[in-house]
């Protein structure tokens, strides 16, 4: 094209000169002068009319590039890289375009949009781990919970975390999961809570060590927003199932008191107990009953040590632990009285045998008793003999002291048997004929004793007494009492001994009465083996205790009848007559004088 040169000044004064110029003419003359630009109209012509020249009179290529550089995308790296490139071009080609300033300004904050992309590409891709993270995270650790939010400390999640984090330390909440939680989130949602928690774990610590379900009960009523609840409420239901398991099993070993402690604390209610069959209409009615106007058994139970039994009968000890039923032997034998056999209840030990008949009558227990109290209780069992002959079997029903039989032997106070309580002496040492029977508790093979401690001053008078607790075994016992028989001091005493036999009590927690016998003589051999294989072997030496079973002691069930909780049951007297049975056969017998046999003795 050609060149204005020294023209140019005159063309554009005449321009100016022309102020209707159509804005062709102006396109026309740049499109036919080389060195005539766009720029050299500035200030010639009015602005509204360069801006209309400047869009008509540029090139296509350039607004065609420039058009592509402004709609490109800017978001990745890439796109930025590309944007770059385009830029480079555009001020390459058109160095003095009329996107060349803009372009500049574009090109130096291309920099910092390529650092903002390469940061915004970052934080895409670890929201998309993270969301992958989040998706598989184990939500019940905790340590996977703490990784996650260490890896992702501005996460979208962390109130979630923070209540995961505390429903885990609740699994388990103790000293070390509480300060852990707290250490992760000192103001978190749950702060509160696990501070009052630390505050409280020690006291519920000291609660569930002791694992008394009453406690635990008062516990769970007393802090019901406790942080710890759901533990709370595991280990109280734990042990009231284990309590109602043990009711069940061992309805006799839960006293009144016990079941209206309960039903008061509301662990279990009357319907409770009713459904599961430990109380009834009749033993509930029963155990309403105002224990104070019974008889006291202490009032009976003196200690006598010149303790007498009358002459020509059969002594029958009933030795034992203490708690292994002793006394509610005697119950069944004051209960069934009458029934082919009589008690005196006016003779020396009959006001006690007569106290225990009204409780066996009423169908309640009396509670436990302790000390030297050692009584007997005379009586005869009948037995019909040849040509219908009626004979009398006399016999003195001797209840050892359990505490005292108990401790000495396991203390190794004494190896006399003359020395198992106070007034076994005089009995022991009398010239009745004698038959063991030794109690054994079905149970449990570890029995409480509780004995009373006197203390005095230095005069020596009573100024206290404390009840000391111990826990003893009837194995122990048992092992040591058979090896007394043998002993030269107790020859004696054991002379006189025709049998020796075993009553296993409790027997109701053994099941129907066809299994008991089997069950007890399976529980003998299998717990107090040792003992029992000692007895067989001394009997057999001597050719005269069990005789009449063979030199082998015979095993006895013993229950007062169907128990429920609360020291209530329904009489039963099927195994006491057993026993009797038993006694009848063990003992010489007497024949009863006939109405002949009375007037000779009368007239001489």
């Amino acid at each position: 094209m050609p060149l204005l040169n020294n023209q140019k000044t005159l063309l554009l004064s005449q321009v100016q000169k022309q102020p209707n110029i159509d804005i062709t003419q102006l396109v026309k003359l740049l499109h036919t002068y080389d060195d005539l630009h766009i720029e050299d109209f500035r200030g010639i012509i009015s602005d509204f009319m360069y801006e209309q020249l400047q869009e008509a009179g540029r090139d296509p290529r350039e607004v065609e590039l420039w058009n592509r550089i402004t709609s490109a995308p800017r978001h990745t790296p890439e796109d930025i890289q590309n944007v770059q490139q385009l830029l480079s071009s555009y001020m390459q080609q058109f160095p003095t375009g009329n996107k060349a300033d803009e372009a500049n300004i574009m090109m130096n904050n291309m920099h910092q949009e390529m650092a903002d992309a390469i940061e915004r590409k970052r934080r895409e891709e670890e929201a998309a781990r993270e969301k992958n993270d989040w998706l598989n995270l184990e939500r019940g650790k905790y340590n996977a919970l703490q990784a996650y939010r260490s890896r992702y400390p501005d996460s979208v999640h962390m109130s979630e975390l923070d209540d995961l984090m505390w429903a885990c330390t609740q699994q388990i909440i103790n000293h070390n999961s509480l300060s852990r939680y707290l250490n992760d989130w000192p103001l978190g949602n749950h702060a509160a809570e696990a501070n009052q928690a630390l505050s409280e774990i020690q006291g519920w610590e000291n609660v569930k060590r002791n694992g008394d379900l009453f406690e635990v009960a008062d516990y769970m009523n007393m802090h019901p927003t406790t942080p710890f609840i759901n533990e709370v409420r595991s280990v109280y239901y734990t042990l009231r199932d284990d309590a109602l398991s043990k009711m069940k099993e061992t309805p006799s070993k839960y006293s009144k008191d016990d079941v209206t402690r309960m039903i008061n604390s509301g662990i279990f209610s009357l319907w409770d107990l009713k459904n599961e069959e430990l109380i009834t209409d009749e033993s509930w009615e029963t155990l309403q009953l105002d224990r104070d106007e019974f008889p006291q058994l202490s009032d009976y139970q003196v200690s006598d040590p010149n303790l007498q039994a009358p002459a020509d009968c059969t002594d029958i000890y009933l030795f034992g632990t203490p708690g292994t039923g002793k006394t509610c032997l005697l119950m069944g034998l004051t209960g069934a009285n009458g029934h082919g056999y009589t008690l005196n209840m006016k003779a020396a030990g009959g006001p006690y045998a007569s106290a225990l008949q009204q409780y066996v009558q009423a169908g309640i227990t009396p509670g436990s008793t302790f000390g030297s109290f050692v009584t007997t209780i005379n009586g005869q069992i009948a037995e019909t003999g040849k040509r219908g002959r009626i004979l009398s079997h006399r016999i003195n029903l001797v209840e050892m002291s359990g505490e005292e039989f108990a401790l000495r032997i396991a203390e190794g106070q004494g190896v006399s048997l003359a020395d198992m309580g106070t007034g076994a002496t005089n009995l022991l040492q009398n010239d009745n004929r004698k038959v063991f029977f030794i109690i054994v508790d079905a149970s449990d093979d570890r029995i409480k004793v509780e004995t009373e401690d006197f203390v005095r001053d230095i005069e020596g008078n009573v100024i206290d007494v404390r009840l000391r607790k111990r826990y003893i075994s009837q194995l122990d016992i048992l092992n040591k009492f058979m090896s007394l028989f043998e002993l030269p001091e107790n020859q004696e005493i054991m002379s006189k001994v025709d049998a020796i036999h075993f009553i296993v009590t409790k027997a109701d927690i053994l099941g129907n009465t066809y299994e008991r016998k089997e069950k007890a003589r399976d529980l003998l051999l299998s717990r107090y083996r040792g003992p029992v294989e000692q007895l067989k072997t001394y009997c057999r030496r001597t050719k005269r205790v069990n005789y009449s079973t063979s030199y082998s002691p015979q095993v006895f069930t013993f229950s007062l009848g169907k128990f429920y909780v609360g020291d209530v049951f329904s009489f039963d007297h099927t195994e006491t007559l057993q026993i009797i049975d038993a006694i009848r056969a063990v003992t010489g017998s007497v024949k009863e004088p006939t109405w002949l046999d009375r007037l000779k003795a009368a007239i001489g």
